[in-house]
């Protein structure tokens, strides 16, 4: 009788536990993390570090996304801020907004409430960038297979590709340590497919998943990318800068990427989504296309 009880409460336990999985992945604690069924890693939420960073004396949000310059973005709001340009080396990095070098100048707000409440009051301005463009210099920055070709941080490339693997399902991945172009684009089609696009880091995280996800752009007072200089004039002017502000600096890759007919249906696939929301904020023409991507976009500081 002992052992019955003993084996139906494991059973029960393990059926929990599987369940709690379940939960976690689709997402259900927004502070989760999704610890795989191989227990080789530990995938956490992307998209919390992004949203909501609100400055309380300019009454100001910014939020933007990784490979859309949101480093430049943070470089240039810290400027306005301090007088003087950051003048830091190691970590924490600028974007990390919580840290004492900032001063708690920049809160980091996450509860749904509060966050309603700010949005609904505060100027907002949210950077953004043409999605396949983003995914295409997040590849090369972070998983490309042509490391020197593509200026690839080889440090951190086996994180980078094993961490993408196991959001899309995959149990052998510790011998991986890149991608192809295709296999990258098809590793996020999966993690889509299993939910799992919160759990991808900030780099390959949707745009939809970001600052969009909860509010909108509609909901936003200002939606541009790096290279709009009015947007940022008046976020300029909103952080008590006068006079001509100009955006952001940007460096240019010379480097070209092939762009196979697979991996163009698969970044229609895997973009569809943003560019649904972001269409009309974004700028026109697009560079890429299937065969040669003729010329890189501007390769941004995250």
């Amino acid at each position: 009788m002992t052992a019955t009880l003993f084996l139906v409460f494991t059973l029960v336990a393990e059926s929990f536990v599987l369940g709690l999985g379940g939960l976690l992945q689709r997402k259900i604690n927004p502070h989760a993390t999704f610890v795989d069924k191989w227990g080789q890693w530990t995938l956490k939420r992307g998209d919390l570090n992004i949203f909501l960073h609100h400055m309380p004396q300019e009454d100001v949000v910014a939020c933007g996304c990784g490979k859309c310059g949101s480093t430049s973005m943070w470089h240039f709001i810290y400027e306005k801020k301090f007088g003087h340009r950051w003048n830091y080396s190691g970590t924490p990095y600028v974007q990390d907004v919580t840290s004492s070098r900032w001063e708690g100048k920049v809160l980091h707000e996450r509860y749904e409430k509060k966050q309603e409440e700010i949005m609904n009051k505060s100027f907002s301005f949210a950077l953004i960038r043409d999605p396949k463009e983003r995914l295409i210099s997040a590849w090369k920055s972070k998983i490309a297979c042509m490391g020197s070709r593509y200026g690839t941080d080889m440090g951190t490339r086996d994180y980078f590709t094993q961490q993408l693997l196991q959001a899309a399902g995959h149990s052998n991945y510790a011998d991986q340590h890149c991608l192809s172009l295709e296999d990258f684009l098809k590793a996020l089609q999966h993690a889509y497919a299993l939910k799992n696009e919160n759990f991808l880091d900030r780099h390959f995280l949707p745009q939809t998943a970001g600052c969009f996800s909860k509010f909108p752009p509609e909901r936003w007072s200002m939606v541009a990318p790096i290279t709009d200089s009015i947007a940022f004039s008046v976020l300029g002017e909103r952080l008590g800068s006068t006079g001509a502000v100009a955006a952001p600096r940007e460096h240019a890759s010379r480097s070209k990427v092939e762009v196979s007919p697979r991996a163009m249906a698969l970044l229609d696939d895997v973009t569809a989504p943003e560019y649904a929301i972001l269409r009309n904020h974004l700028p026109m023409p697009r560079m890429t296309r299937q065969g040669i991507y003729l010329r890189m976009p501007p390769q941004l500081q995250d």
